[in-house]
């Protein structure tokens, strides 16, 4: 049985998810968060019961009795149910979104390529997305989780909010396709374009002045422009920050070795939440590295009532407001 999710936005709307013989692992996880995120705009979404078992159920993380919690935080409020003329199709299965009679259907596929297999790692791969975050010496290291499934989710969201606004509007609803390849390296546009335009390296080896930095309880993130260096050097104490080979970024980069010595020196013996105060005061844009529960305990998360008990316990909620209220107000108490 599905959830009933109260009033939303997007509340009357049907939708099916379904995947099939043509689905991948990514395109999986790609369907269900975006029907998770119609779902939480007020959205009924169903999926067939004659689908099969479901790979995901096997995933993990697992919880304590057993079950995958990726599984659940896609799944949970959606159910079995058969599809009705005027619904929606969310899949990655070519030949499924095909045989769908009419235009309210969004197709997810890998690449444009579709003789070439694709993962969350080979997409994190071929958009060079694992060309920023890589080192030098070491194997690209993929990002953790879903990210390319999410990513793509986001973006089918959007391809099925597009077509039910042209059918509200009176016009007829568009039928939407992705393709994950394509939406990633969007995400990597500026890089690609800093590289191309020749105004720097890009990737591994990059020589980065803004970089992370350990404390005595963990970890800060420095920011700073050629203005800042005063305020950084006052809150380092350390005058040799102000020397003109730090001055400008080019410098900087030049000297990154040596200026992270200096920093790293100076915060060495210094508690996170010091360090920050005093950025503050001077203008210093520095955040810390949190863990999960620092980010649950943070101040500015609880005033904004960001992180909800959601169905496997606490998870962030979507970060929009909709007429100033969250998406998960909306559905508790319906409209105001």
């Amino acid at each position: 049985m599905t959830t009933p999710l109260g009033h939303g936005p997007l509340s009357g709307l049907r939708i099916i998810e379904q995947v099939g013989a043509g689905s991948t692992d990514m395109g999986r996880v790609a369907v269900a968060f975006a029907g998770l995120l119609a779902q939480r705009f007020g959205a009924t979404v169903f999926r067939p019961a004659d689908a099969g078992p479901d790979p995901i159920m096997q995933w993990p993380p697992m919880l304590a009795d057993g079950s995958s919690a990726l599984h659940r935080f896609l799944t949970a409020g959606k159910g079995p149910g058969d599809a009705q003329p005027g619904d929606y199709l969310l899949s990655d299965d070519p030949d499924l979104v095909a045989a769908w009679s009419d235009d309210r259907k969004v197709l997810i596929r890998p690449t444009l390529d579709e003789a070439r297999p694709q993962s969350d790692l080979t997409v994190m791969a071929a958009s060079g997305l694992l060309d920023i975050v890589g080192e030098v010496g070491r194997a690209p290291l993929a990002l953790p989780g879903y990210q390319m499934g999410y990513v793509a989710g986001m973006v089918a969201f959007n391809a099925l909010l597009a077509s039910h606004l042209a059918s509200v509007l009176g016009g007829k609803p568009l039928a939407g396709e992705i393709a994950v390849l394509e939406a990633a390296r969007w995400l990597n546009w500026k890089n690609l374009l800093s590289e191309v335009s020749g105004q720097r390296a890009s990737g591994v080896g990059r020589a980065e002045e803004w970089q992370i930095t350990r404390c005595k309880d963990g970890y800060i993130a420095p920011v700073f422009r050629d203005r800042d260096m005063p305020n950084l050097a006052r809150l380092m104490r350390e005058p040799a920050l102000l020397e003109e080979r730090f001055a400008t970024a080019a410098g900087r980069r030049r000297n990154l070795a040596e200026m992270y010595r200096l920093i790293e020196a100076a915060l060495a013996d210094r508690m996170a939440q010091d360090i920050l105060l005093e950025a503050v005061e001077l203008k210093l844009p520095f955040a810390q590295v949190q863990s999960p529960e620092q980010v649950a305990a943070d101040p500015q998360m609880q005033h904004r009532q960001f992180i909800v008990e959601g169905p496997l316990g606490p998870m962030p909620r979507l970060p929009l407001l909709w007429n100033g209220r969250s998406v998960e107000a909306w559905q508790a108490g319906g409209e105001a």
